[in-house]
């Protein structure tokens, strides 16, 4: 409850999840719900790399699209956060296999190794785990890893659940991915003597069978949760990992010659009289399936298209088009804390005031007020012979903030500063021009990602990160932001001049050909990147070096812009 008693969250016992701190866009429908949460997961994929490619549920058509089975989570709307974590967790480990190129390094082991057919299911079975163990350990180094732990718990639960008298492959694989896959590091060393199967009879003493394999299975671990990740490309640690997997192979496979995979191993297992079990899977999942192709089209036309590529469109704006950097929108934002300096935002109202256009606006026959002369012949009848008269102030301008979140504003109190800058200045913005648009860019994997940080009354925020493409940030902004007949006020907020792509020259002669001003506004720089800035803007770029400064900087930005716009008008 907040200070006044109002429910604000209710907490479901039983369904607590590493989601419920942020998953906050949610529906009971079930479509609606898929839709939603196929965004959030979408979403999380972004921070696991950009070979991921498009994520979809099982039964949506698009090719070479990674295709989750939504089975675990069906049948209870809003999904709970347990079984939310659970699909992130599945998507974690997915993913990371598409991005580290798991199902080719597959094929190259399989004709590297030859394996005979009745040894072919073992392979794929020894081939799966040792990369899930892969996996994990990369999701480990992040929060991520959370997630990927509830997804490998519930795999081994799943799969332990349904044993045959052991020796199998199967079990002591997924004892010794358990232990290997752990957040502790050091957890595979003591054994799995040390852990229950997940509430599981204990079925005999299982070291006769496992010691030895999870021994052999044991001295790779430290170079797939170390070496291999430190290696620079992916193609090497493909390479690591097929010639550290051919050689475990060939020493496991002399313990394991004999035993069945599991139940669907046929070699071993010919006929366990379970098809009636896995007809009924098979029919549970042909259920679901259905139930998502039903719901494609819906869910395909609800979901946001994908971010915008801006870089074609660059190109073909600029002369130096072949240093443009790639840009693309985004629309992965954080909530921002309340930033605003009210007695600075008092001054900047005044001084943005002053830039708009005053027009007056009467309101007459009324009860009360000043007399207007031409109603008087109403005074014997209703008495509304007042009328009021009001100014109000219009920018009539389209005007858009853009903010430099680049690696350079990533100290924490230099982006304070500036968040307390471009959020004050904002807001007075608003009062006079309430359309406004507030907009930042950063670097997020070699690409310049534009993001919009007000929406629907809320200031939004990202992380500062990467190189600066002013330029190129500048002219996406500009062109995406227009509205025809009218023109665009754009005020560039930046610590530094651009030192990745084609450069702001470009950016100026784009603004300047399409009737864009365009002001600049230097907050906490150098001696040099002041220097560099005024190479770069010239005329159209003042310096911050203190808040208190920045009415009266802005202010002659503004006269200077309006001057200009005067004499280009002429």
């Amino acid at each position: 409850m907040n200070d006044a008693g109002d429910v604000t969250r209710f907490v479901i016992p039983g369904e607590e999840g590493y989601s419920d701190f942020w998953r906050r866009d949610k529906s009971p429908i079930e479509s609606v719900e898929l839709v939603k949460l196929l965004v959030a997961i979408r979403k999380l994929s972004t921070f696991i790399g950009r070979n991921v490619g498009e994520i979809v549920w099982s039964g949506m058509e698009l090719d070479n699209a990674l295709a989750l089975d939504p089975t675990p989570i069906m049948g209870t709307y809003p999904v709970p956060a347990g079984k939310t974590d659970l699909m992130v967790g599945i998507m974690v480990q997915e993913a990371y296999k598409r991005v580290e190129w798991s199902e080719r390094l597959r094929e190259m082991l399989r004709q590297r190794v030859q394996p005979p057919t009745q040894y072919e299911y073992k392979f794929d079975m020894f081939f799966s785990v040792c990369e899930s163990v892969y996996v994990d350990g990369l999701a480990n180094t992040s929060v991520l890893g959370y997630y990927a732990e509830v997804a490998r718990d519930w795999r081994i639960v799943k799969t332990l659940k349904s044993l045959i008298k052991p020796p199998t492959l199967s079990e002591m694989l997924h004892l010794w991915w358990r232990l290997a896959a752990h957040r502790d590091p050091e957890l595979y060393k003591h054994g799995h003597s040390d852990l229950t199967l997940g509430g599981l009879v204990m079925r005999g003493s299982l070291d006769q069978y496992y010691r030895k394999p999870m021994e052999t299975m044991n001295s790779i671990v430290p170079a797939l949760r170390d070496d291999c990740p430190a290696l620079p490309s992916v193609s090497d640690r493909c390479d690591f990992r097929l010639d550290l997997y051919e050689n475990l192979w060939r020493e496991v496979l002399g313990h394991i010659r004999f035993w069945p995979g599991d139940r669907s191993d046929r070699f071993m297992m010919p006929d366990m009289g379970d098809d009636d079990e896995l007809a009924q899977e098979e029919a549970e999942q042909a259920a679901v399936k259905a139930t998502i192709v039903n719901y494609a089209n819906l869910i395909e036309a609800a979901l946001p298209q994908k971010n915008r590529d801006f870089t074609d469109q660059i190109k073909g704006n600029v002369a130096n088009f072949e240093n443009v950097a790639r840009v693309e929108g985004n629309d992965i934002v954080m909530l921002a804390r309340n930033r605003v300096d009210r007695q600075l935002l008092h001054k900047l109202e005044q001084v943005v005031r002053n830039a708009t256009d005053r027009r007056s606006v009467f309101n007459r026959g009324l009860s009360s007020g000043k007399i207007h002369s031409r109603r008087l012949y109403r005074a014997h009848t209703t008495g509304a012979v007042f009328q009021q008269k009001k100014h109000e102030f219009d920018m009539r301008k389209n005007v858009v903030l853009l903010v430099d979140a680049t690696g350079s504003m990533a100290d924490p109190t230099q982006w304070d500063q500036a968040e307390m800058i471009y959020q004050t200045l904002f807001t007075a913005i608003l009062e006079y021009a309430p359309n406004a648009r507030l907009f930042a860019y950063n670097e997020v994997r070699n690409a310049c990602r534009i993001t919009e940080i007000y929406r629907g009354g809320r200031m939004l925020t990202v992380l500062p990160h990467g190189r600066t493409a002013s330029g190129e940030a500048i002219i996406a902004t500009a062109m995406n932001t227009r509205i025809p007949g009218k023109k665009t006020l754009l005020v560039h907020i930046t610590d530094g001049a651009s030192n990745w792509g084609c450069g702001v020259a470009d950016a100026l002669k784009y603004c300047k050909g399409n009737s864009i001003s365009l002001l600049t506004l230097g907050v906490s720089c150098s001696l040099s990147a002041k220097q560099s800035l005024r190479d770069e803007y010239g005329s159209l770029v003042k310096f911050v070096d203190k808040s208190e400064q920045l009415p009266k900087l802005f202010g002659e930005l503004i006269v200077s812009e309006m001057r200009e716009s005067r004499t280009s008008q002429q």
